[in-house]
């Protein structure tokens, strides 16, 4: 499934996911459940699951 319907799909659900990941590690971070450095090192293990098919845009957690 080149560029189809499945591979849009595909692209909405990983960008979904990401943005999951993101907000929990944020919420971990903000009740001090972790520490800045691991919601920083988490931040960039969400980013580089899938940066090998497409960029990936997330400015939520600063580094």
């Amino acid at each position: 499934m080149s560029n189809g319907p499945g591979k849009y799909q595909e692209q909405k659900r990983a960008i979904g996911e990401q943005l999951w990941l993101h907000y929990y590690n944020e919420v971990l971070f903000k009740k001090g459940m972790i520490t800045e450095d691991e919601r920083n090192r988490m931040a960039n293990r969400i980013n580089a699951r899938n940066s090998s098919s497409s960029p990936k845009h997330y400015a939520g957690a600063p580094c």
